[in-house]
């Protein structure tokens, strides 16, 4: 795993889905990001986002939510939990 550093308005892709980032932390080599894309639950909280070799993004895992409120809240209570 890297220590990765993402800007809120940064675009990255996974796949062919281009996201914007929203929000985004870093703990050690831990971090935890908003991402929007434009589809169906447009906002994921994602953690530990890392970049792949062609150039793309992945990350651990993903909760998607309908609305930023919501996404906000989520990241919120996870950020706790990390630090």
């Amino acid at each position: 795993m890297y220590y990765v550093t993402l800007f809120e308005g940064d675009k990255l892709y996974n796949g062919q889905i281009e996201y914007t980032v929203v929000k985004f932390r870093n703990r050690c080599l831990e971090n935890l990001a908003i991402l929007q894309r434009n589809t169906y639950c447009p906002f994921v909280v994602a953690r530990d986002v890392q970049p792949k070799g062609d150039g793309t993004y992945t990350w651990a895992w993903g909760h998607y939510f309908n609305s930023l409120e919501h996404a906000k809240a989520d990241f919120d209570e996870r950020l706790q939990k990390l630090l």
